[in-house]
């Protein structure tokens, strides 16, 4: 029935200490003399004292596993993301390529006013390379990219600002996309869930302020309650009622604090993620 060994194990061993307390009690009460309960009563310590540590390992393990499976399929939705942004580039590559031999032919065969056309015709109705927005970082590009597509097909009006350099941002590559991937998809996620379905807007900026990078992340969904903004970070806690999820905020914040960094929530007439990490030092 359970999916999960450690629920199982959890509920075993709570089962377990629930019957050797049965147990104790009407050994107890059937005893016809107190020495030897006190004689039986270390054993019955020490079978506790084990119970309770099996429960204690397994919360731990428990615990561990949701965090590893989050983090897994954080990196498989961005990775999902990343192949459909070079599945649409390696499409557009195909299609640059038949048009250039069209027009080679064409110029070969010297139908000039041919060529004009066709090229009038490809300036009028294809404009893919324009639409790719480049940024300081190849790798953030690539997400961000993606995000634009994944936004378009939730009928999300997405926009970002990158209004810095990033290269002296005291984080890697990989876990900067992990803290802006993670805050879009909940942006959109919380977007897509709002009532107001007419204004649907997730916003991204990043730019540099009193030797700090600021990265904010907004979207128009509806308002956060002031009880829960205090729990979001919270290891496992979750207002989607599943196991796996819960740590998303939670990993994003510890990242945050691995580099001195800082995250916090607003939530009014929009909703803003605000993650603030300090300059590498200069000996990096």
């Amino acid at each position: 029935m359970f999916k999960n060994k450690g629920v199982i194990l959890i509920i075993f061993t709570m089962l377990l200490q629930l019957l050797v307390i049965e147990i104790i009690n009407q050994f107890i009460f059937m005893a016809d003399a107190l020495k030897y309960v006190k004689n039986f009563l270390p054993y019955v310590s020490g079978l506790l004292f084990i119970l309770i540590f099996l429960v204690l390992l397994s919360i731990n393990k428990l615990s561990e596993t949701i965090k590893r499976n989050t983090e897994s399929r954080l990196l498989k939705s961005q990775l999902k993301q990343v192949e459909n942004l070079n599945n649409i580039l390696q499409t557009q590559k195909h299609e640059y390529s038949r048009h250039i031999q069209t027009i080679q032919s064409m110029l070969y065969l010297e139908e000039i006013d041919s060529a004009k056309n066709y090229l009038n015709e490809l300036t009028e109705n294809h404009k893919p390379i324009a639409d790719i927005k480049y940024t300081y970082n190849t790798a953030l590009t690539i997400l961000l990219n993606s995000k634009i597509k994944v936004a378009e097909d939730k009928n999300i009006n997405f926009d970002f600002a990158i209004k810095c350099d990033l290269e002296r941002l005291k984080i890697n590559d990989r876990e900067l996309c992990s803290i802006i991937g993670n805050l879009i998809d909940n942006a959109f996620e919380a977007t897509v869930e709002s009532e107001n379905n007419v204004n649907r807007y997730v916003g991204l900026e990043i730019k540099f302020e009193n030797n700090n990078f600021i990265i904010y992340v907004s979207n128009t969904g509806n308002k956060i309650p002031r009880e829960i903004e205090k729990k979001l970070f919270n290891p496992g806690f979750t207002t989607k009622g599943t196991n796996d999820r819960g740590y998303g905020l939670y990993l994003i914040k510890k990242i945050v604090k691995q580099y001195g960094g800082t995250i916090e929530v607003s939530s009014n007439k929009k909703t803003t993620f605000k993650v603030k990490i300090s300059l590498k030092d200069e000996m990096d």
